[in-house]
């Protein structure tokens, strides 16, 4: 081999280090990240577990521990605790109601009060309601399934689903709150263990609310345990 060869085979084998440098870094940045992942994900485990919790989904979905989703503006380190929404009894109400306003157009028909309205007009005017009453009961659904309240090892996300066009997103630090309240009020929210949460916030919003959760007192535990959590590990420099 001459010695321009030799100098060429030296060039490629020194160029050559430069990607293999580049994946072993890439590799222990990913190594790093996945433990702090398993760190948070430790940290939510024994957060709940302290608090007599364990990961389950009950009420049809309006009480989820640890329900291991994902959402848009979710950290890299973050994870959820806790998915909230309204106790499902709460829409007890406005399902009666759709259940009235389907049968009330049989009833009138009955009493004979649209007899001389000829058969097309009847029809029509039967499929209107009907329509009306469908979107009526499609809309509180979503009011319902979409306004959750999301505690995660970070922060606190209130999402009120106002309509088909509009949502309200609030969220704050867990450092940034003062302690949560629970109320409870009347027979049928002790009977059936949901209440209001009410957190006072240091930041430009005063309060988050959550209303009619499911098991209010844990929830608040919850709370106050992922914030002394926290603040513990941010007096570490963690």
């Amino acid at each position: 081999m001459g010695m321009a060869e030799l100098y060429r085979a030296e060039d490629q084998g020194i160029a050559d280090e430069g990607p293999i440098t580049e994946t072993v870094n890439e590799e222990v940045e990913a190594k790093r990240e996945w433990r702090e992942d398993e760190d948070w994900k430790k940290l939510a485990e024994k957060v709940v577990k302290d608090a007599g919790e364990r990961p389950r989904r009950e009420f049809h979905g309006a009480y989820h521990v640890l329900p291991n989703e994902k959402f848009v503006s979710q950290q890299q380190d973050e994870e959820i605790v806790l998915l909230l929404r309204s106790h499902p009894i709460v829409n007890l109400g406005w399902i009666l109601l759709a259940v009235l306003m389907m049968v009330l157009p049989t009833f009138f028909e009955a009493t004979g009060m649209f007899t001389g309205v000829p058969g097309r007009f009847m029809f029509v005017g039967k499929m209107t309601w009907y329509l009306m009453t469908w979107a009526f009961a499609f809309e509180k659904f979503l009011m319902w399934y979409y306004s959750i309240f999301l505690v995660t090892n970070e922060r606190i996300i209130d999402i009120d689903f106002v309509n088909l066009m509009n949502r309200v997103v609030t969220n704050v630090n867990l450092n940034h709150i003062e302690e949560p309240v629970m109320v409870q009020r009347g027979f049928g929210s002790t009977l059936f263990n949901y209440g209001n949460i009410v957190v006072q916030t240091a930041g430009e919003v005063s309060t988050l609310d959550c209303i009619a959760s499911p098991m209010p007192a844990k929830v608040v535990d919850i709370i106050n345990r992922l914030s002394e959590e926290l603040e513990k590990r941010r007096e570490k420099g963690e």
